[in-house]
């Protein structure tokens, strides 16, 4: 969804694929030694959206191939509170593991700890600055997501004006890539245009207040605001609205989490950069699997965003992500 920092450097794999059921891999067959495995999966958290779509998919390619998915973790999105899931798999002597990791460096211990225990380690969405622990790590193409918001607002403002960007902090891979991705393409594309970046800590209330200073900094030459999640375009959005200046002021967020894409509909948000969660939870159990049966898996993918505006929504609808399995 939702979260992780850093642009690694590593072998990558750039897929745009058009049903969350088509796999990126080719198909393999595995065998009946499959049912006896278990595939350990400690989420970012589990109340979000975005990560109940990724259970979906992990969820429906278990099923499909036989094999045993222990989904747990926390309901606060923090390495404090993910560590004793990812401590708890490894005691469970799980054959694999999928990791949602909640800080860059936060999480490596538990993980060393997996790997220590000769359990191969995926990590889904957001992962870890040292990616030699990892058997495989796969998110979306958060650099571009990045790219097509800049690219976005500034075809709206016409390359002129100042954008805010809003980020819940800078210690997630998935957003400082969001970041980065937005800022080169602003200044490669736009460069009379200028970003001003804030935190808002994952605090809706903070984002709305940080909306609105913008507003009161910027005046009539604020434009536009990037929200890297869904916390912070839907507190973008409200401080927007609050100031009375929607018209002026257009929000792009990323993920397609139902809030925001009602939000979409009612005008409050202008573009949604979406993820494919279920399609990455569907790939870490697959690959997950393929390296327990020792075939060989690759060791970067990334997927890429689907910008959806009111107007394509319908045609895009199958990204919208799940309150629910």
């Amino acid at each position: 969804m939702k979260k992780a920092f850093a642009v690694l450097s590593s072998l990558s794999l750039v897929a745009s694929l058009a049903l969350p059921g088509i796999s990126m891999a080719k198909t393999v067959h595995h065998s009946v030694a499959s049912k006896k495995i278990v595939i350990g999966f400690v989420p970012g958290m589990t109340t979000d959206p975005f990560f109940i779509s990724m259970d979906a998919g992990a969820q429906a390619e278990a099923k499909k191939l036989g094999v045993t998915l222990v989904y747990e973790g926390a309901e606060t999105y923090s390495p404090s509170a993910q560590t004793p899931y990812v401590n708890a798999m490894v005691s469970r002597k799980v054959n694999a593991l999928i990791l949602c990791p909640t800080d860059l460096t936060a999480m490596i211990p538990p993980i060393k700890n997996a790997v220590k225990a000769k359990i191969p380690v995926i990590t889904a969405d957001s992962t870890i600055t040292q990616t030699s622990l990892l058997a495989s790590r796969i998110t979306s193409n958060n650099n571009q997501g990045g790219a097509a918001a800049a690219d976005y607002l500034g075809n709206l403002a016409h390359g002129q004006g100042v954008v805010g960007v809003l980020d819940p902090s800078p210690g997630i891979s998935t957003d400082k890539a969001r970041v980065q991705g937005f800022i080169n393409e602003l200044h490669k594309k736009f460069p009379k245009m200028k970003a001003v970046i804030e935190y808002d800590n994952e605090q809706t209330t903070q984002a709305v207040t940080l909306a609105q200073d913008l507003l009161l900094r910027y005046s009539t030459k604020l434009v536009g605001i990037f929200g890297t999640d869904d916390t912070s375009a839907s507190g973008a959005a409200e401080g927007v609205r609050a100031s009375g200046k929607l018209g002026q002021v257009k929000i792009v967020g990323y993920d397609a989490e139902p809030a925001e894409v009602q939000d979409l509909k009612q005008g409050l948000i202008s573009a949604l950069i979406a993820q494919k969660p279920m399609l990455e939870g569907q790939l870490a159990v697959q690959y997950a699997v393929d390296k327990v049966e020792g075939k060989k898996v690759p060791n970067f993918v990334q997927l890429a965003n689907v910008v959806i505006t009111k107007a394509n929504l319908s045609q895009n609808a199958k990204w919208e992500y799940k309150q629910s399995l």
